[in-house]
């Protein structure tokens, strides 16, 4: 029986062996005959934080064993990353690898340089180009993505060096053939700017809108659909991209699939109409009643991305949204723009969370840097647009500023009720909580925010700040009606930042440490008849960087056991000091929000209001008690 058992182990210890057998080899292996057209697809991976930190991109190259017939060609080059968990990947050099079934063989190397460098994106698609000739053409940039303003394949061996899309634009205007598809596996890249950028260079863009899975790309179903269909279009090729990243993505991961094929053929068409119905928003600008109808169907959009103080600020929007939105305000030229986004996204895969996505996003600052702006002039899709931009940002200071909208007669309006608009709050005799502006004219919204007072820290700490008050027409005020609950994670009250609204859902952010690293709760708060008001935990998500914009791809599901901290933003210190609350830990039962009575104590409450050009103003507090479920309200 022992002899049995050995001989059975030994088997298995040399099928696993097998398996786990070099991933980069030196021989040639023979392929199979081939199929039909021969397609050539070149993987541009940059490894960056992605490999450093979670081994990523070697878990890649590790699958990426296939055997392909003789008209597939599938190239790898590697680097950007100041480690790899692969001996024969090499930190100290561009590498170049071809697949085979038994592994990547290597074929070229040369001294490293910055994956975010146009000549090193050019050389290798043209390298691929020359000597695996093919009827088809597929590049993909794996990595990380930053949309329109950070771009993509952030190199940490080059202080995060990225491919801008003026950069990206460079490399593939010297590209010696055109794409059949241009693919990013990365996030936030499925959007207006980057299709216009690559518009000439490629037939199709695949990119994810949202963030991309850690998952990523299903290759082994790109390689079996292009082995086993080599006529396929391009189009039919980039919805098996699209549905093999949604059936691979796991857990948390599924929430946010974004994914879309876009024509890029029909882009130009696309622009055009969009620059055009940012030119009639910019003409109603000049009235303060118009544009405060655009402004306050703007604050139904849902952001792309990260967009809080601790998530950080991606500034993309969705551009069907958008279109949506502000249709009944502009009329025709948005009919317009929706019908030629249905002729450039000809697939997408969405999950519920973007049901009402088009499949690309465009630049909105909804965090106002300056400089940011400035920079996105070299990448907007249309003078209009960022006309539209400028003025309505007429409170930052933008370097190069060239569309100024203090001498028109609509800021001029504006800017003499702003100076008159005295913001009051106070209770009336049923309890309810009134805000009673000057001019409500310049109002679009008005949020009631809730701090706690923390005896521990001798300070009130954010909780949430809760959008349904209601606005009286007759009145001009904004009434809320308080229902003595607040929201808590496991019994015990966080701090909520709304991130993204919808028809169907609104997006919220908890920030907590966990693993001793800052991340957040993403949590959906349902608007569906079935389910109004339900809390639903879609995952932890560390957010995008601060200075570069990259954000990162990795959703934790949270699980039994985990342990976090919540954070707490004090007030009146504008953001910039905060607190650690207690540790929760997550038992058997899960993690779960509810809405709750608030805990006895004390606690401030406030409206924000936010007006015509997304300038909020925060009124003086009230205090409020809580006692067994019922609160009371204190004027000054």
């Amino acid at each position: 029986m022992k002899r049995k058992l050995l001989c059975i182990f030994t088997a298995a210890m040399m099928i696993f062996l097998a398996g786990c057998g070099d991933v980069v080899v030196r021989e040639e292996t023979k392929r199979r005959e081939s199929t039909g057209e021969s397609w050539t697809v070149m993987l541009y991976m940059c490894g960056s934080t992605l490999e450093e930190d979670y081994s990523r991109a070697s878990d890649v190259i590790r699958s990426l064993k296939y055997d392909l017939p003789e008209n597939i060609n599938v190239l790898v080059e590697t680097g950007g990353s100041r480690k790899w968990d692969l001996d024969d990947v090499s930190a100290d050099y561009i590498q170049d690898f071809e697949v085979q079934s038994n592994g990547l063989r290597l074929i070229n190397q040369r001294p490293a340089a910055s994956m975010g460098n146009s000549d090193t994106l050019k050389n290798f698609i043209n390298w691929g180009i020359k000597e695996y000739s093919a009827d088809h053409y597929i590049a993909v940039l794996w990595g990380s993505g930053g949309g329109p303003i950070g771009g993509t394949a952030y190199d940490s061996l080059y202080n995060y060096d990225s491919l801008t899309l003026t950069e990206l634009k460079t490399a593939l205007s010297g590209v010696n053939d055109k794409l059949d598809i241009i693919g990013f596996d990365a996030c936030l890249m499925s959007n207006i700017e980057t299709a216009s950028a690559v518009s000439l260079y490629a037939d199709y863009m695949v990119a994810a809108e949202d963030i991309m899975p850690m998952s990523g790309w299903d290759y082994w179903k790109l390689f079996d659909f292009i082995s086993n269909n080599p006529s396929s279009t391009p189009e039919e090729v980039g919805k098996v991209i699209c549905d093999g990243v949604n059936e691979k993505a796991s857990g948390s991961e599924k929430n946010f699939i974004a994914m879309a094929v876009s024509d890029l053929s029909k882009v130009t068409e696309l622009s055009q109409a969009f620059d055009g119905m940012a030119q009639t928003m910019v003409t109603a600008m000049d009235d303060v009643s118009s544009l405060r109808e655009i402004s306050y169907a703007m604050n139904e959009l849902e952001h792309i991305g990260g967009n809080s103080l601790w998530e950080g600020y991606s500034n993309l929007i969705d551009i069907g949204e958008l279109t949506s939105v502000v249709s009944d305000c502009i009329g025709a030229p948005a009919a317009n723009i929706a019908d030629a986004i249905s002729k450039v996204v000809v697939y997408k895969q969405m999950s519920e969370y973007h049901n009402m996505s088009s499949g690309l996003s465009v630049y909105y600052p909804s965090k106002r840097k300056g400089d940011e702006i400035a920079s996105y002039r070299d990448i907007s899709i249309g003078k209009s647009y960022i006309e539209f931009i400028e003025k309505i940002c007429i409170d930052t200071e933008i370097p190069g500023r060239v569309y100024n909208y203090e001498d028109s007669a609509g800021w001029k309006t504006y800017n003499d009720m702003a100076y008159e608009n005295v913001l009051t709050a106070s209770s009336d005799k049923n309890g309810r909580y009134i805000l009673t502006p000057f001019h409500p004219e310049i109002i679009t919204r008005a949020g009631v925010n809730f701090y706690v007072y923390s005896a521990e820290h001798s300070c009130y700490l954010y909780l949430l700040r809760d959008y349904s008050s209601k606005y009286d027409s007759s009145s001009g005020n904004y009434v809320y009606e308080f229902t003595g609950r607040l929201p808590e994670l496991n019994s015990t009250a966080v701090s909520m930042y709304l991130v993204s609204q919808n028809t169907c859902f609104d997006i919220y952010s908890i920030p907590v440490v966990y693993d001793g690293a800052l991340s957040n709760i993403r949590v959906s708060k349902s608007k569906q008849a079935d389910d109004y008001g339900e809390y639903k935990i879609l995952g932890l998500w560390k957010g995008v960087d601060e200075h570069s914009g990259m954000a990162n791809r990795k959703y934790t599901d949270l699980k039994t056991g985990d342990v976090i901290i919540p954070l707490y933003e004090v007030y009146g210190e504008g953001g910039k000091k905060y607190v650690e609350g207690n540790k929760i830990r997550i038992g058997f039962g899960g993690a779960k929000i509810t809405d709750k009575l608030m805990s006895d104590g004390d606690y401030i409450v406030s409206y924000t209001a936010e007006d015509i050009y997304g300038i909020t103003t925060e009124c003086d507090t009230n205090n409020l008690t809580a006692s067994k479920g019922k609160i009371k309200i204190m004027d000054y």
